[in-house]
């Protein structure tokens, strides 16, 4: 049996699955260039159907037998065109990959398997013309692909190379839904359908912990001298894995993994210090007043509007510890809310609190992501992204994109 024949008896069985389509107009319909099936999500996708002259891109929930019929290059309406795939290539290449691993803007909770088939011809090349009509206009199909997929301006957007089909089923067997990080303690939370006898397992490079789930989901591990680099946590079923998540270093990263908690006081500041200003991070030595503090609530927007991030309050741009008067916190963290507050529309999500760091006081302003545009200014809106180390204005066609309107 081919993984062809496999995926397709496993599609078939589910009684619907979230599916998005990239089109182009053939002799006698319209042809698959490009495919995506999620199996057994959480909620259904919205319908989205953007038609042009020659390309089309289409999201629904559809049947698993359709489907199925699709990658067996049966042709099939949707969204009311005729649709058919080519032939994919009868090898393919599948991984497992953890929860809160990205699919497309969105991270999973989770573990998933993915699997990817190729065509079995290549397609020819395209000459690349403007895109005009029912959905927003594009310079060529490649800006639509990564704005319609991704949500990501074309100079960014990872369309995948030499792929025809990519297929994920989301593994609800077990899942890490939390981990609480303390400055000597791991706790973690898990979740499933099926979990009777699961393990969870803690190594690290000095040694190994391996405790019975039990029936409340909850494990608690000490961690006597903190959680050490390269440490990884492992939800187990015998000799398989369910989930995990690596540590690499011990504090948060740049990867915004939501179901990890940090409750250490001081450490993730001093992380977030060494690892200088980024795209996630800006200093301020102190909270701005007066004209100065457009550049902070632009950045703030700036997080809000992207991946999130954290304004460091107390910290030199070189990363020294200046610290706020500590005896004011009330009055600063007051200030502050309602700055972001009175400049900022929507209001974005913002968790403010003072940490100790080098024996002075830090601020962390934590922006969590918006998922959508988050304006500098409500009487007359701005719009900024983060590049690096530095608040930028957006672009008017990432703008537009982002409203679902038209990029020229």
């Amino acid at each position: 049996m081919t993984p062809v024949d496999e995926l397709t008896g496993m599609i078939e069985q589910s009684a619907a699955v979230d599916v998005r389509l990239a089109l182009c107009r053939g002799e006698d319909g319209w042809k698959i260039s490009y495919g995506e099936v999620l199996i057994d999500a959480d909620r259904p996708s919205p319908d989205r159907t953007w038609l042009y002259s020659d390309d089309a891109f289409v999201q629904r929930r559809l049947p698993g037998s359709l489907v199925a019929d699709l990658l067996r290059e049966k042709p099939h309406q949707v969204a009311g065109l005729t649709v058919s795939a080519p032939a994919a290539q009868s090898s393919g290449n599948f991984q497992r990959l953890a929860g809160q691993v990205r699919w497309n803007n969105t991270a999973l909770p989770w573990p998933r398997t993915e699997w990817q088939l190729s065509p079995a011809k290549q397609a020819s090349t395209r000459q690349r013309t403007v895109l005009v009509g029912d959905g927003p206009s594009f310079l060529h199909a490649a800006a639509a692909f990564n704005a319609f997929f991704y949500e990501a301006a074309v100079e960014t957007g990872p369309r995948p190379s030499h792929m025809l089909w990519r297929i994920v089923r989301l593994d609800r067997r077990g899942r890490i839904h939390r981990v609480t990080i303390a400055p000597d303690t791991l706790t973690v939370v898990v979740n499933g359908a099926e979990l009777a006898g699961a393990q969870v397992e803690l190594t690290a490079p000095d040694g190994r912990q391996l405790r019975p789930l039990g029936a409340t989901g909850r494990v608690r591990l000490r961690l006597p001298q903190g959680l050490a680099p390269a440490t990884l946590l492992m939800l187990r079923s015998g000799d398989d894995w369910l989930d995990f998540r690596y540590f690499p270093l011990p504090g948060p990263g740049g990867d915004g993994d939501r179901s990890v908690i940090w409750d250490l006081p001081g450490a993730e500041a001093s992380v977030l210090v060494a690892g200088g200003e980024t795209e996630y991070v800006e200093f301020k030595e102190q909270l701005p007043v007066n004209e100065h503090r457009k550049k902070m609530l632009k950045t703030v927007a700036a997080f809000a509007s992207g991946e999130g991030g954290t304004v460091l309050i107390g910290v030199t741009d070189d990363g020294q510890i200046a610290g706020v008067d500590a005896t004011k916190l009330d009055e600063l963290v007051l200030t502050l809310r309602s700055m972001i507050r009175s400049n900022i529309d929507p209001d974005p999500a913002v968790a403010v609190r003072p940490v100790p760091l080098d024996g002075k006081t830090v601020l962390l302003v934590e922006v969590a992501p918006g998922g959508r545009w988050h304006a500098y200014n409500r009487e007359k809106p701005e719009f900024y992204l983060r590049r690096g180390a530095s608040t930028v204005p957006a672009r008017l066609r990432e703008i537009a994109v982002r409203f679902g309107q038209a990029s020229t």
